[in-house]
């Protein structure tokens, strides 16, 4: 094993997150600071993506090539290491204060690099058809998001004449706009839930504007075809009526998970929920200057709020290593109830509640709901003490929810039983 050098931060991941904690470090941090991309190249997934990019974080529109293009160019930009090509293959975290080894592999071989902070930009992933248990064989034609915007945007080619589309989080949007860049009618977009998994104006763009048929409250009872995708079998849950569509591709979107493989084996905690690191408010994870942020912390969020969450956790780190950091026994475990998916932060500091504010152009603490709910009330709840209340229409599932934990009232709160978060009917 070659020992190459010793780091100040090692950034892992080449995304939104990771190249913008990069940029945040180079005006604020002097040590050493490199950038570990398992990829050819820095941008993570917008590389092939569509349009509406960067308007978050870096101020303006930008096609998905162009951003992830622009954010290789400021990144080359900084005295920044970059590795591309370069994967992590193990953390060692340090103990007492000793510094984090990370075992890195490339073109060139393995090598050892020592650091005194790490942040973990990974990303995540889509569910494959595997686990979402769809009945049928396995004919050709079957494509995740990303593995359909890389046949279609890198390689030129195209999917299909006619394809479904299975799933109706945000990133449906991104496949419909690829189907049409490529030239592939839609016959329609199928959701399991009652409603679309979404923003209602966004559902409506699909279905009314765009012309696109939404099944919802519908299920997949096979996929039909043998070597090649013939079509769909649907179920309405509601009727139980049952009808065939023909198509010759299929797009599975969503369900995205963390990937988070590196904290396996290690003593950085994961939350239960994401099987991502459980984070604080600065993103620190269990592992005193261990960082997470983006969407390894979650599964899929919009790419310019990573990008803003790559900063706070640069933020973060510069804090720990001028030895700003807070005592981890002070913080509030967070955790949340079905139908919330996830909560981040899971550890909370009251005192930072107010400095840490959330919306939907800060990334700031964030909430997911397994599926879209209509009229209720969401509660924090802390031993048999309600800290927090608040009624609402309607709640959208697998979309980013602000938390407003400046509302919480955490005088009530129980530090050693935490904080419970519930949705109740109204």
């Amino acid at each position: 094993m070659d020992f190459r050098k010793s780091l100040d931060v090692a950034i892992i991941g080449g995304g939104p997150a990771g190249v913008s904690a990069c940029l945040e470090l180079a005006g604020t941090q002097r040590g050493k600071v490199a950038l570990f991309e398992s990829g050819p190249e820095l941008g993570g997934i917008p590389r092939t993506c569509h349009v509406f990019f960067g308007m978050r974080d870096l101020g303006r529109l930008h096609t998905g090539p162009a951003y992830a293009r622009k954010l290789d160019r400021l990144a080359r930009r900084t005295s920044t290491e970059i590795h591309v090509n370069a994967t992590v293959m193990q953390i060692v975290p340090g103990e007492n204060g000793a510094p984090h080894r990370l075992q890195v592999g490339s073109p060139e071989g393995y090598a050892m690099y020592e650091a005194r902070t790490v942040l973990l930009a990974t990303g995540c992933y889509e569910s494959p058809r595997d686990t979402r248990l769809l009945p049928g064989l396995r004919p050709a034609g079957i494509f995740t998001t990303g593995s359909l915007q890389e046949l279609v945007r890198n390689c030129g080619s195209k999917p299909g004449k006619r394809a479904i589309i299975l799933g109706s989080e945000i990133v449906a949007l991104s496949c419909v706009l690829t189907l049409r860049h490529a030239g592939t009618a839609i016959e329609g977009l199928v959701e399991e839930d009652d409603e679309v998994q979404t923003y209602p104006w966004l559902a409506r763009s699909m279905g009314g504007m765009l012309g696109i048929p939404l099944y919802t409250g519908t299920s997949v009872q096979g996929i039909l075809g043998t070597k090649r995708v013939e079509g769909v079998r649907l179920m309405d849950r509601r009727t139980q009526k049952i009808q065939d569509v023909a198509c010759d591709a299929i797009i599975l979107t969503g369900r995205f998970r963390a990937y988070s493989p590196l904290i396996d084996g290690t003593p950085i905690g994961y939350d239960p929920a994401t099987y991502g690191p459980a984070v604080d408010m600065n993103l620190m994870t269990t592992v005193p200057g261990i960082f997470a942020a983006g969407n390894v912390l979650r599964g899929a969020d919009m790419h310019d709020l990573c990008a803003l969450e790559g900063r706070r956790a640069a933020r973060g780190i510069v804090a720990h290593l001028k030895g700003e950091g807070t005592s981890a026994g002070r913080r509030i475990p967070v955790s949340a109830e079905d139908p919330v998916r996830y909560v981040v932060p899971q550890r909370i500091l009251p005192e930072e509640t107010k400095a840490c504010r959330s919306s939907l152009f800060q990334a700031g603490p964030s909430i997911q709901l397994a599926h879209a709910v209509k009229q209720g009330v969401f509660e924090a709840w802390s031993g048999s003490e309600v800290i927090w209340r608040k009624p609402f229409k309607r709640l959208p599932g697998n979309t980013r929810i602000p938390l407003p934990l400046e509302e919480f009232n955490w005088r009530k709160a129980d530090r050693e039983r935490g904080v419970v978060l519930k949705v109740a009917a109204s």
